[in-house]
Protein backbone atom coordinates (compact mmCIF):
# COMPACT_ATOMS: atom_id res chain seq x y z
CA UNK A 1 0.00 0.00 0.00
CA UNK A 2 1.40 3.20 -0.97
CA UNK A 3 1.04 6.27 1.23
CA UNK A 4 0.90 9.65 0.46
CA UNK A 5 2.75 11.74 3.01
CA UNK A 6 3.37 15.59 2.86
CA UNK A 7 6.69 17.83 3.67
CA UNK A 8 5.71 20.58 6.04
CA UNK A 9 8.31 23.18 6.06
CA UNK A 10 8.03 26.97 7.23
CA UNK A 11 11.51 28.36 5.68
CA UNK A 12 10.26 31.07 3.75
CA UNK A 13 13.57 31.80 2.40
CA UNK A 14 13.70 28.46 0.91
CA UNK A 15 12.70 27.96 -3.46
CA UNK A 16 10.67 24.98 -2.66
CA UNK A 17 8.34 26.39 0.31
CA UNK A 18 4.86 27.10 -0.68
CA UNK A 19 4.40 29.74 1.75
CA UNK A 20 0.62 29.98 2.66
CA UNK A 21 0.65 26.12 2.79
CA UNK A 22 3.57 25.68 4.94
CA UNK A 23 4.46 22.64 2.45
CA UNK A 24 7.94 21.62 0.72
CA UNK A 25 6.84 21.51 -3.37
CA UNK A 26 9.56 18.88 -3.69
CA UNK A 27 8.56 15.07 -3.58
CA UNK A 28 11.18 13.82 -1.28
CA UNK A 29 14.01 16.13 1.25
CA UNK A 30 17.21 14.75 1.89
CA UNK A 31 18.55 15.57 5.59
CA UNK A 32 22.30 16.18 6.26
CA UNK A 33 24.11 16.80 9.65
CA UNK A 34 26.02 19.91 9.84
CA UNK A 35 29.93 19.99 10.56
CA UNK A 36 29.32 18.97 14.02
CA UNK A 37 27.20 15.80 13.27
CA UNK A 38 28.38 14.42 16.75
CA UNK A 39 26.69 16.97 18.65
CA UNK A 40 23.67 15.16 19.72
CA UNK A 41 21.66 18.73 19.38
CA UNK A 42 18.34 18.45 16.78
CA UNK A 43 19.82 21.86 15.29
CA UNK A 44 22.56 20.43 14.06
CA UNK A 45 22.05 16.77 12.84
CA UNK A 46 18.80 17.40 11.01
CA UNK A 47 19.41 20.03 8.17
CA UNK A 48 17.27 19.97 5.25
CA UNK A 49 20.23 19.51 2.49
CA UNK A 50 17.76 20.12 -0.52
CA UNK A 51 17.14 23.85 1.14
CA UNK A 52 17.91 26.77 -1.81
CA UNK A 53 17.50 30.69 -1.47
CA UNK A 54 15.46 32.42 -2.97
CA UNK A 55 17.94 35.37 -3.31
CA UNK A 56 21.18 34.96 -5.68
CA UNK A 57 24.35 35.16 -3.88
CA UNK A 58 26.60 37.99 -5.28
Amino acid sequence: MTKCQKIMCSVGSCIHNEGKENLCNLEAIQVSASAKSDSGAPYDETLCASYKSHHKKK
